[in-house]
């Protein structure tokens, strides 16, 4: 007996076109095999409602190319030599050192032109360029006959004029270069809004319902059943179970079978609706007209959850699927 953990795809659906709604196609962000979920089985869920994909990898493009004849972007450069392997599988390559350049410029000679990804982010964690690199790695795209699409990823609220200004001198910079810049994208969940859409909207965790405090009006996708296995009558339980949690004399509980080891995390437990989770078990109340099986469901905020938890959105959505 477990609990079913599970994915809504009306709500996978609704939410990539409340996203979409905003002015421009999605690209699904498929990273890290779909957050876990199994990137073909979105794919699947998907096909029908987004544009592209984007995933992080060469070993994550072989992996989805198999679900989908749509456009694949990377985030990162792919490793020394396997550049060809790349753009057979029909990815889009990201391109952000000398060395992923230099193979760029030779399979663009080979093959007769091409088109990568280009990067604008100080941050070490990303395969991208600083917005004061600019200048030399277009002339460089330029000499070659690259053809780019900009993008970048506003990875701090705090600097998120910061980046964008990067990004849109750095746009200048390729224009004066003479390189042709075929797209761009710049927003992705937490960024989403109106005017600031480009040509693509790259959207993963959103997906799943978390907005990031976009303006959309999304769903949460995710569901977390759980068998009950023991009903207590108000009265008939002291103490919720592990720490110094009270049942109260007053309300019923259920045990479900569920808990921190199927991914529900134990911070959820707040005492109020939620008394006790355990490896394995978690104690809720009972309440008028509401199903206590269900842990997570529609009616649930992806971003309130992970906030109750502790974590962000990306860690919450991650954490059920890897069980």
């Amino acid at each position: 007996m477990r609990p079913e953990i599970s994915l809504d795809g009306d709500a996978l659906r609704a939410n990539a076109a409340a996203f979409a709604v905003l002015g421009a196609p999605v690209a699904a962000v498929l990273k890290h095999d779909g957050y876990g979920w199994g990137a073909g089985r979105l794919v699947r869920e998907l096909e029908d409602v987004v544009e592209s994909y984007v995933v992080t990898d060469a070993d994550e493009l072989a992996g989805l190319r198999p679900a989908t004849a749509k456009a694949v972007r990377l985030l990162a450069d792919a490793p020394p030599g396997r550049l060809a392997r790349v753009l057979d599988l029909g990815g889009i390559p990201n391109v952000s050192s000398r060395a992923a350049l230099a193979e760029a410029a030779a399979e663009c000679a080979r093959r007769g032109g091409l088109t990568v990804r280009v990067g604008i982010l100080d941050a070490a964690s990303w395969s991208t360029i600083r917005p004061q690199d600019a200048e030399q790695f277009a002339a460089a795209l330029a000499e070659a006959g690259i053809a780019v699409e900009l993008w970048t990823h506003v990875t701090s609220p705090a600097r998120a004029r910061e980046i964008l200004d990067g990004f849109v001198a750095a746009q200048s910079v390729f224009a004066k270069a003479g390189v042709r810049v075929v797209a761009t994208d710049a927003a992705s969940t937490g960024a989403a809004r109106r005017g600031l859409v480009f040509d693509r909207l790259r959207i993963g965790v959103g997906l799943f319902g978390a907005r990031l405090g976009s303006s959309v009006e999304s769903r949460c996708a995710l569901r977390v059943v759980a068998p009950v296995v023991r009903r207590f009558a108000p009265g008939e339980a002291g103490w919720a179970g592990y720490g110094e949690t009270t049942v109260g004399e007053n309300r019923s509980v259920v045990v479900l079978r569920c808990g921190y080891g199927d991914g529900f995390p134990k911070a959820l437990s707040d005492g109020a609706d939620i008394l006790s989770v355990g490896m394995q078990f978690t104690v809720r109340v009972v309440s008028p007209g509401a199903d206590p099986r269900v842990l997570v469901g529609a009616a649930d905020d992806v971003d309130r959850l992970a906030a109750r938890a502790g974590m962000i959105p990306q860690e919450f959505v991650v954490g059920l699927a890897s069980r």
